[in-house]
């Protein structure tokens, strides 16, 4: 399911990779959630779990990441207006 993704090159207040990482990750836990509530099976149920904290996981460290890219680029602001003064 490959799918066309346009970077919008304008990370200093929207990362469009990191945002439609975020939503497929999402929508992951949700299918996954949805299997595991349809299955009888412990030990499947057991590894879809796992799956869904793993993508609970993987949506931390992607929010974490555009708390650091807003972080740097503030910087970066701040230190370019110093230059502007």
């Amino acid at each position: 399911m490959k799918q066309d993704v346009k970077c919008a090159h304008g990370c200093k207040e929207f990362c469009t990779a990191m945002e439609i990482a975020t939503l497929r990750e999402k929508e992951a836990i949700l299918q996954y959630d949805a299997l595991r509530d349809e299955c009888d099976y412990p030990d499947v149920k057991a590894i879809l779990n796992e799956l869904i904290l793993q993508r609970q996981k993987s949506i931390r460290l992607l929010e974490e990441a555009k708390l650091l890219t807003k972080s740097k680029f503030e910087i970066l602001d701040q230190i370019q207006d110093g230059f502007k003064t």
